[in-house]
């Protein structure tokens, strides 16, 4: 670590340095405060000085490249009276924004504090400055082994962060899009092309609690991955969005078609079936059947409100269960509409 502690007149002329590492060893070749810097940041290093030389009592502060060592340090200064007090610090130049701002109002009080000792005259000795001066290399010390367990700790959080996003995108058991996101995925494909049709399928997996009856819990989570993997495959063919929307509730959705045609319903549910419902699925009980029932609404036809679509498709869903399952139901505004009328 690259730190000195340097009183100067107004002149920047280097009338004592207290405590340095390892610039001490450029020092004594350096009477003039600014031949230190870089020749690249003299400029920038005489706008520094000047400012100190006109407010008194104020820190400034300045990251500045040295001349002579490969080295580019945070710069205080404070002007009391004909003397000019500069505490350099390598590390600061590091430390992130919000932390690297405390850290100036710390050194900011530090000098401050010198600016009192100093019209206390209580600074003429060299040992008392140097004692208070290692009291200040402590406290940064302190400080940047707290700075390194901040930025371990926002690593930790970050990857936690990071895990609890993962969870609440896609769905731990089979890796769909989860129920927490799936309306923030399908609104984001409604906003890229807000005017075209978009077309949701809610599935219903018929008579799953019998899986999960009769084979146990675990034989009904192989069951469901292996539905996910057989659902996911129908991206192949479509560019729609897969999730899982319950327990064995999944939904697909298909955004951005200028038509939607019963033919075009009919395609998809027929893909569906042989991609999903056809063959019956192995698990480690053995093969098991697999049947679906499912209830397709249009976006922009039955309806622009993104939760309505999804109710309407469930209460499609629902007509298909009724009539028999292991099918499909397209909603039907005035059949729903009638029967609402009527109950």
């Amino acid at each position: 670590m690259t730190t000195f502690f340097a009183r100067t007149d107004t002149q920047g002329v280097v009338q004592q340095t207290y405590w340095s590492n390892p610039i001490s060893l450029a020092l004594p070749n350096k009477t003039i405060l600014q031949d230190l810097v870089a020749s690249s940041d003299r400029t920038q290093f005489q706008t520094l000085f000047s400012k100190v030389l006109e407010t008194e009592q104020l820190v400034f502060c300045a990251h500045l490249n040295l001349q002579e060592l490969s080295e580019r340090l945070c710069f205080y200064t404070l002007r009391l009276e004909q003397d000019v007090w500069v505490l350099a610090v390598d590390y600061a130049v590091d430390l992130e924004e919000e932390t690297q701002q405390k850290h100036n109002q710390i050194m900011f009080r530090l000098l401050d504090k010198f600016a009192l000792l100093h019209t206390q005259h209580t600074l003429g000795d060299t040992e008392v400055v140097y004692n208070h001066f290692e009291q200040i290399q402590k406290l940064n010390n302190e400080l940047i082994n707290t700075q390194r367990e901040l930025q371990r700790a926002n690593k930790k959080l970050a990857l936690l962060n990071q895990e609890l996003n993962n969870r609440l995108v896609k769905d731990p058991l089979t890796g769909l899009i989860s129920r927490y996101q799936y309306r923030s995925e399908m609104q984001a494909a409604i906003d890229r092309d807000p005017q075209k049709l978009g077309l949701f399928a809610f599935i219903d997996i018929d008579d799953f609690k019998q899986v999960n009856d009769t084979y146990g819990h675990a034989v009904g989570d192989e069951y469901l991955i292996a539905l996910s993997h057989r659902l996911a495959s129908l991206a192949d063919i479509y560019p729609l969005l897969v999730m899982r929307i319950a327990g064995d509730e999944f939904g697909l959705y298909l955004h951005g078609l200028r038509s939607i045609s019963n033919e075009y319903v009919k395609a998809l549910a027929d893909q569906f079936t042989q991609r999903v419902t056809k063959e019956r699925i192995q698990t480690s009980a053995g093969l098991l059947p697999v049947s679906c029932s499912i209830g397709f609404a249009v976006y922009n036809r039955d309806t622009s409100n993104l939760f309505a679509l999804i109710d309407f498709a469930d209460w499609a869903m629902y007509c298909a269960k009724k009539n028999g399952k292991h099918t499909y139901c397209l909603f039907d505004r005035f059949d729903f509409e009638n029967r609402f009328e009527k109950s």
